[in-house]
């Protein structure tokens, strides 16, 4: 994965009975491609489509620098030339702020340790894009891991995603004559390339069988999250089964008993209690 520091450049100028204090200047932001929205970007050599491809950019490790912030899209330093690339398919590595008290990790894990509890409105400088949705950020000259939903700006980009992905289901819906009352939730029933395929009798024996740590809060919540449903899948960061679980919690085809075993181990992790998490869930729409 890709790190970045910011090093400061001070100067201090001394004239007669005058002292300038020192400045600093920040490198500036970089930025990343996001793999789940594309593959590869095209570079350009304008702010627009056309005739102007510069090049290519694919490697998810490789960040590179912003010049200027151009509405829809980022002027930046493409191997020593000036190019152009549409901001919505890369993160933006730079400062960042917690928009809700969360646990920073010393590793990108569920189960990791955690070294502290980052209060919201605590200011990060985002250092990498890590795994199971995880992201590393320094505070207080420590480096440590926090999920990218926690952080203000990736929050608004999730956001855009799902929007978009709604808008496609509802586009795709009505060319399809589908009724208008169907959900157009972000995750899909379908198959996928996966390995792993969970036969669907045993399927439906450990779901009629399994009864995990049950409340009306956490029926509450799964209702919202997959209509209940244990073989629910958000293709938008891999989010699978009744309670839409990133993949550090569960893999896909998790059987109904790892899929409650595993979100009532989240939860008590996370809330403390069914109630809880429900609280938070209806104040923020996810827990």
């Amino acid at each position: 994965m890709f790190n970045f520091k910011k090093y400061a450049l001070a100067a201090a100028l001394i004239v007669p009975s005058v002292i300038g204090f020192s400045a600093k200047d920040a490198d500036a932001a970089k930025v990343i491609i996001d793999k789940e929205l594309a593959s590869a970007v095209n570079v350009r050599s304008e702010a627009k489509m056309g005739d102007n491809v510069l090049g290519l950019i694919s490697n998810a490790e490789k960040a590179y620098e912003i010049k200027s912030n151009e509405g829809d899209w980022l002027h930046i330093d493409f191997e020593g030339k000036d190019a152009y690339v549409a901001k919505r398919f890369f993160h933006i590595l730079d400062e960042d702020k917690i928009i809700t008290d969360t646990n920073f990790r010393n590793k990108p894990t569920i189960d990791s340790e955690v070294i502290s509890v980052l209060p919201a409105g605590t200011v990060v400088e985002v250092t990498e894009v890590a795994e199971n949705g995880y992201v590393k950020v320094k505070v207080n000259d420590k480096e440590g891991y926090v999920y990218n939903n926690l952080l203000e700006t990736f929050r608004k980009a999730n956001e855009n995603k799902y929007a978009t992905q709604a808008t496609t289901n509802t586009s795709n819906n009505n060319n399809n004559n589908v009724a208008a009352s169907q959900p157009t939730q972000t995750y899909e029933y379908v198959e996928t390339t996966q390995t792993y395929q969970q036969p669907a009798q045993q399927t439906q024996q450990a779901q009629q069988s399994y009864q995990g740590s049950s409340s009306w809060a956490k029926e509450w919540i799964a209702q919202r999250e997959s209509n209940g449903s244990y073989t629910a899948y958000n293709p938008n960061g891999g989010y699978y089964g009744r309670y839409q679980l990133n993949p550090s919690l569960v893999h896909y085809g998790a059987s109904p008993a790892e899929q409650e075993a595993a979100a009532d181990n989240y939860v008590a992790q996370r809330y403390g209690s069914w109630e809880a998490a429900q609280q938070f869930w209806a104040a923020n729409g996810w827990y």
